[in-house]
């Protein structure tokens, strides 16, 4: 067989201690992407001897190129690995808690090609139970977002491009269990920011992506299914949703417009605090002092 040096699409796929995911992510993949060309890429980030030993057996019989990370980077800096060894000239970076249920890559590329201002495309998903997921896109979460109640997206953008939005439109960012990008638009925004661990990564790069003169484009006439709320929104998640933000916020914008939205949370989250003390006493104590870094981050205890 002759050797394809540039695919069309490289799927990157993310594995930690979920082997049995990734593996039926990976089947799925298989079983309904035909009619192009691509690779699959899996980084495992650091996981448990016998869930690395699981995904190397079950993906024997599949061409699968295996990146082992000895640390666990986290989600930008899993995806930015497998990044480098990547040939598509589109990008999937795909949860391994995803399932495919029909051709989308097929669908997502050749809709992608019509117009060279798209950087990066969504799709619609479900979850276990085949319910909608509503936030399969969303606005962004910057200072009317933190002091209006916001409307759920499909009525924020029905109202904003006068539409049914049953033809694609744009939006601010999609979920990060599956995008499509184009690879030369993931490099002119710089790809993943690998400072963030875990959360926000899609609001950073999709304000990237704009201010690089790339659109995010939601492509509702396709599905797939995300295997939801495997992971309880704790404390640890909590901290890192407001490291994450504050960081993002502060990286994208003015010092005044982060300092706004800084004052904004101190007073949300100091109410919070003071009635669940618990739940809400460290994502304040972070917002008050302007954000952590790493100090705080959930990388550090993995």
């Amino acid at each position: 067989m002759k050797k394809i040096d540039i695919m069309d699409v490289s799927i990157i796929i993310i594995n930690y201690n979920s082997s049995s995911y990734t593996l039926k992510c990976i089947e799925t993949i298989i079983k309904y992407t035909k009619s192009l060309t691509y690779e699959i890429i899996v980084v495992d980030n650091n996981s448990k001897t016998s869930e690395l030993q699981d995904l190397k057996n079950g993906i024997e019989n599949y061409t699968v190129k295996l990146i082992e990370s000895k640390i666990n980077l986290g989600f930008g800096g899993g995806n930015s690995l497998g990044y480098q060894f990547s040939k598509g000239k589109y990008l999937a970076f795909v949860n391994n808690d995803v399932e495919f249920l029909e051709n989308s890559l097929l669908k997502l590329l050749n809709y992608i090609k019509t117009d060279s201002k798209i950087g990066c495309l969504g799709l619609p998903q479900i979850n276990s139970n085949h319910k909608p997921f509503i936030y399969s896109y969303r606005q962004f979460q910057g200072i009317s977002y933190q002091l209006f109640k916001q409307p759920k997206p499909y009525s924020y953008y029905s109202k904003l491009h006068q539409s049914d939005l049953k033809t694609p439109f744009e939006v601010d960012l999609v979920s990060g269990a599956f995008m499509f990008f184009k690879t030369e638009a993931y490099k002119a925004c710089g790809g993943f920011d690998t400072n963030i661990f875990l959360y926000y990564e899609e609001m950073d790069i999709g304000e990237r992506l704009r201010k690089s003169g790339y659109q995010t484009v939601f492509y509702p006439d396709g599905i797939f299914l995300h295997h939801l709320g495997k992971s309880s929104v704790n404390v640890k998640m909590k901290v890192e949703f407001t490291i994450a933000y504050l960081y993002v916020i502060q990286k994208n914008y003015s010092y005044w417009y982060y300092k706004t939205i800084q004052t904004i949370l101190f007073f949300k989250y100091g109410m919070k605090a003071l009635a669940k003390p618990k739940k809400y006493g460290q994502p304040f104590a972070i917002v008050a002092k302007g954000g952590n870094g790493l100090a705080y981050s959930l990388r550090v205890k993995n």
